[in-house]
């Protein structure tokens, strides 16, 4: 039993990874630098760990419950699985109660399109006026 769960896991878990083998990365070196990279690359590590995070907690509770079921009436496992399952609503609550607090503060720090390079109002891809006297 624990082997064939262990298998689903993995295939559960490798899955996604065959699904978007084709898919370009901002963040590899093959994608080329540019200076909006950065922000990319953070904004995908982002996206990619809530996602992570939501998926272990799912795990989490589907075990919490298969311990909940198979208690057969012993107190500590029961217990066990009720905690597991506390455990991961309260982490997903924290997970997304903490994106829901920073888009509500501001809309740019979940989204990380307000990172350019733009220094000083002199963006490096503007050209100098061609009127400038010598």
């Amino acid at each position: 039993m624990k082997k064939t769960i262990v298998i689903i896991t993995l295939i559960l878990l490798i899955a996604p990874w065959f699904a978007q083998a084709q898919a370009v990365n901002p963040c590899s070196i093959a994608s080329g630098i540019t200076p909006n990279s950065l922000p990319r690359c953070v904004n995908q590590i982002y996206i990619w760990s809530l996602g992570v995070g939501s998926l272990l907690a799912l795990l989490m509770i589907i075990i919490g419950g298969y311990y909940y079921m198979t208690a057969a009436g012993n107190a500590e496992r029961s217990s066990k699985g009720t905690e597991m399952i506390w455990s991961s609503v309260i982490g997903l609550a924290l997970l997304f109660g903490a994106y829901l607090l920073l888009n509500t503060i501001n809309p740019d720090l979940v989204n990380f399109q307000a990172f350019t390079n733009d220094i000083g109002g002199f963006n490096n891809t503007q050209q100098p006026p061609s009127d400038v006297r010598n």
